[in-house]
């Protein structure tokens, strides 16, 4: 027979093994370097639950796990934004401690045409990545939500769906470090050409995210309705980096 329990969380008297008013574990025992051990083991390096299996989900179905997230499947995943926030601070520290700036950005001015002004707007995000990655989930909610937005997913959902494609944009970035560690020797011209081949990048895992979430479209229809994304989202980053200039007389 279970007894009564008081929580030590919420003093909610309950029977059972978790509190039914917070959630916390009827039994909390003495903290001990074995149970921290137990727990870290359990929560971040369990390859049924936690960062790695969210980060293999990531790198070998994302949009059909980010749908199954979205539609309650939850409990063995990283939540997405303590994922991103993770990935992006250890990306942004490996980049500041390894990466040399190799170039100063000037300001993007009227006369510069929109390939030219966009590159600018990748070369910030590739020294300022932490904080340019929380304000591309912005950029990139917006602009899905507006063009996928007879798919009924709300804005919410958006969010969650774009804050794991860019948690797997930067385990990817993270896998292509080393190589971009070797390219900073070659100078300029070769991280201006690493810039073409990050909008690539980008766009291509995109597209694999949209058309595993969005897979009632069809192909041809994700892949155009991915384009326009994309298009939209760098619309609006370019204009928020052509007002941070006009206010600031310079990007960095």
């Amino acid at each position: 027979m279970t007894h009564m329990v008081i929580c030590k969380n919420c003093q909610h008297k309950f029977e059972g093994y978790f509190c039914n008013h917070c959630g916390q574990a009827a039994n909390t025992h003495k903290l001990s370097l074995h149970h921290i051990w137990h727990d870290l083991q359990h929560s971040l390096f369990h390859f049924d639950n936690g960062i790695f299996y969210t980060i293999k989900q990531l790198l070998t179905r994302p949009g059909f796990t980010i749908r199954e997230f979205i539609e309650g499947k939850r409990v063995r995943h990283y939540k997405p934004f303590s994922l991103v926030v993770m990935l992006a601070t250890i990306y942004g520290l490996l980049y500041h401690y390894f990466i040399k700036n190799l170039f100063e950005v000037a300001p993007i001015s009227t006369q510069e045409n929109i390939v030219s002004a966009y590159e600018k707007v990748i070369r910030w995000n590739l020294d300022h990545f932490a904080y340019a990655v929380l304000l591309l989930i912005v950029t990139t909610t917006i602009a899905s939500y507006q063009v996928f937005k007879k798919q009924r997913y709300n804005v919410a959902e958006h969010l969650v769906l774009n804050t794991y494609y860019r948690s797997l944009e930067l385990i990817i970035w993270l896998l292509l470090f080393p190589f971009l560690y070797i390219l900073q020797r070659s100078g300029y011209e070769s991280f201006r050409r690493f810039a073409h081949f990050f909008q690539l990048l980008d766009f291509a895992l995109m597209y694999w995210c949209y058309a595993q979430f969005f897979n009632e479209l069809s192909k041809i229809k994700a892949f155009g309705l991915t384009a326009l994304t994309f298009l939209l989202m760098s619309v609006i980053n370019m204009t928020l980096g052509y007002i941070a200039g006009l206010f600031t007389h310079g990007i960095g």
